[in-house]
């Protein structure tokens, strides 16, 4: 080539890519899906451990828990504060029904508590002889029917805060607390009740 000559760029003469074969295109291939495949098991991993271990979705199905909570809201499940911590009297909670824990969820009100005496009499509920207030209920709101339950060291006595139409422990019998999944702990469903849960609301 002369001195001072130049060259065109688009004249200038490239070579083509080097051609893959079969077996190269094969793992690069597979190179991509598996590192799809990697991340989507950690993320079913991932996901399977938050809802054992820490939350869940429920929705509310039924009308054993008006005023406070309604048929067909979604509810997030705290799981991790009975996994780690006890359940408190007036806590709302959702559970594996134990007349069917594998396919049944129900949720109720926690009133009785292990080692207690749970009675109900003229209308009120008692624990251990003592008037039980029930601020979560519905003004004017009755117990029936009358009944004195004596709680084992598992044992949990569930009621709904709607009393009139609730199938609870004043049916089927206590709740062992392996059978307790979880608090409610924010509403996502219907927006007019999004937000965190009061456990304590009532009218």
């Amino acid at each position: 080539m002369d001195k001072g000559t130049s060259i065109n760029p688009s004249e200038a003469v490239t070579s083509p890519p080097p051609k893959l074969s079969t077996w190269q295109k094969f793992f690069y291939g597979t190179g991509c899906v598996f590192e799809l495949t990697k991340w989507l098991i950690v993320l079913i991993v991932l996901g399977t451990l938050v809802h054992f271990y820490i939350g869940t979705i429920s929705i509310v199905d039924g009308q054993s828990m008006e005023p406070n909570f309604h048929s067909g809201e979604y509810l997030i499940v705290n799981r991790w504060t009975y996994l780690f911590g006890t359940p408190s009297r007036g806590d709302p909670v959702v559970l594996r029904f134990p007349g069917d824990p594998e396919h049944v969820k129900y949720i109720k009100r926690i009133i009785g508590l292990p080692g207690e005496k749970v009675s109900i009499q003229s209308g009120s509920v008692y624990i251990n002889d003592q008037k039980l207030p029930e601020s979560y209920l519905a003004p004017g709101t009755q117990t029936y029917p009358n009944m004195t339950k004596q709680l084992g060291s598992e044992d949990y006595f569930l009621m709904g805060d709607n009393r009139l139409n609730s199938s609870d422990s004043r049916i089927w019998g206590v709740c062992p607390k392996r059978d307790l999944i979880g608090k409610p702990w924010y509403a996502l469903w219907p927006l007019e009740v999004f937000g965190k849960v009061n456990h304590t609301a009532a009218n």
